[in-house]
């Protein structure tokens, strides 16, 4: 049966979503990197033959219920692309089939479409599956397999890259447009469209047990809100 390690980069929280400075200050961020990581970590972690590896910044103090998560320390905090590095060393001496690469601020994520793409992995040996932002620029998930298929050129139009690398006659390619995976959360505007998405669905779903809150998106409602008060 394949097993698959899902590598999550999580920048030092003093760098990470620094494009919304202008609205949230270096605590208010700090808390929001916090909650989009437990936010995705409760989608996962339950997903059957897979290895979640945190390749991270900072000293991370993680639930005991994901005690079996491994964590790296990137000390140096390079980029992105050092960071999958040091998580594809571990991959090499373990056993792996494939590799996914997923960012922590998709906070519309859903497990079903993680499902969806995984499935669609076992019909290939050699390839990528690929999910881009919005902007149809970046990527916001990432399926190699094998692991060493293609180095990753995130930061730099990687959607593009990261589909050029893998363009082989031998390698399949497959793009999947999944809407919640596409958006991101980088801006205010992404703040303002994930928001109203997430308030359609939580009015239209709250009753329902399987409906799971978004604590990140929770916490922007709140914070964007009392901030607009305090204006």
């Amino acid at each position: 049966m394949s097993k698959t390690a899902i590598i999550i980069p999580i920048k030092r929280f003093n760098k990470s979503k620094t494009r919304l400075s202008p609205i949230l200050d270096v605590n208010q961020r700090k808390e929001l990197t916090e909650l989009l990581i437990l936010d995705m970590l409760e989608k996962i972690y339950n997903l059957n033959n897979s290895q979640i590896i945190l390749v991270s910044g900072e000293k991370l103090k993680l639930n005991d219920k994901f005690n079996d998560v491994i964590i790296i320390n990137d000390n140096n905090c390079s980029g992105v692309n050092e960071a999958i590095e040091l998580a594809d060393k571990y991959i090499e001496i373990n056993e792996f089939d494939e590799s996914l690469i997923i960012p922590i601020d998709l906070p519309l994520f859903s497990i079903k479409d993680l499902k969806k793409i995984l499935k669609f992995s076992k019909d290939f040996k050699r390839g990528i599956c690929i999910v881009p932002s919005q902007r149809m620029d970046g990527t916001n998930l990432l399926l190699r397999k094998p692991n060493s298929i293609i180095n990753t050129y995130y930061d730099n139009n990687s959607f593009y890259n990261h589909i050029k690398a893998a363009t082989n006659s031998n390698n399949t390619i497959k793009i999947f447009t999944f809407e919640r995976l596409m958006i991101d959360l980088d801006t205010m505007e992404d703040i303002i469209t994930l928001t109203n998405i997430y308030n359609r669905i939580y009015r239209k779903n709250r009753s329902k047990k399987k409906f799971k809150e978004s604590k990140s998106i929770e916490f922007l409602n709140e914070t964007i809100s009392n901030n607009l008060l305090n204006i």
